[in-house]
Parts: C-alpha cells; sequence; structure tokens
C-alpha cells in the first residue's frame, strides 16, 4: 500500500514538474518586437519617417506606429511618435505615408483602424513636419 502511494505520488511531482516547464515556454506577457515596415528620410536628409509594427500577444493587439526624427537618428526610442493604429487583424497595407512636400507628409490609413495618437504637427522634430491624414 506504501508503496503505491509513494509511487502515485511520485508520477504526480513529475508530472506537475514538466507542466510547469511546458507552460514556462509561452510568452504570454512579453515585450513586443518592432518589425520596421517603412523607413523614409525627407527630400532634404534632414528628417526621418519611420513605420514600424508592435505585434501583439495574448492580451494586446497589434500595433502599427509612424515616428518621426532628425535623419540621422537610429534609435526608435528617442523617435517623437506621430501616429498610433490598432486592430485585432492589422494589415500592413492598412497604413502607408509618402512626404507630400518638405514640410508635408501624408498619412493614409484604413478607417476601420483604432487611432490611440494623432499629431498635427512635430514637436520636437526641427523643421517641424505637418500631417496630413486620409482615410480609405
Amino acid at each position: 500500500m506504501n508503496k503505491k502511494i509513494l509511487t502515485g505520488t511520485l508520477i504526480g511531482i513529475i508530472l506537475i514538474s514538466i507542466f510547469g516547464f511546458w507552460a514556462s515556454s509561452f510568452f504570454l506577457f512579453e515585450s513586443p518586437k518592432e518589425l520596421i515596415i517603412k523607413k523614409e528620410c525627407d527630400y532634404e536628409g534632414l528628417r526621418k519617417v519611420v513605420m514600424y509594427e508592435l505585434n501583439g500577444n495574448a492580451v494586446t493587439n497589434g500595433t502599427i506606429h509612424i515616428s518621426a526624427s532628425d535623419c540621422f537618428e537610429n534609435k526608435i526610442e528617442n523617435f517623437e511618435l506621430i501616429f498610433t493604429v490598432s486592430s485585432p487583424k492589422i494589415e500592413t497595407s492598412d497604413i502607408n505615408f509618402e512626404w507630400k512636400s518638405f514640410d508635408t507628409l501624408t498619412i493614409k490609413y484604413n478607417k476601420k483602424l483604432e487611432i490611440f495618437k494623432q499629431k498635427t504637427e512635430s514637436e520636437t522634430v526641427n523643421p517641424k513636419i505637418i500631417f496630413e491624414y486620409i482615410t480609405k
């Protein structure tokens, strides 16, 4: 009888340990990775606009961000966040940007996207950029 209890307890501990290692392999709350979709400097090479995607995880939807900085800046953390949209099934084709003139950037996006941030002009980038939004 004691041998059966000891064997059952040992098997239970082994199964719980295996389940624990298996469950810990899922990254439910990890920080999302940045995937740069488009990067473009203006006509003069002074300012850069970057569009990048942050994948969602178990609790968040994916988002697409558009940020601006000086053309020589490489770290996205130092960019000024201009436009952020999200959707449960976001596609990179749902949003695009292009330089309309030296100081105007046109951002075209799908009207079904949920907008979190939308600036009309840059605050930290010099010379300033004016943002024009078009829904499709």
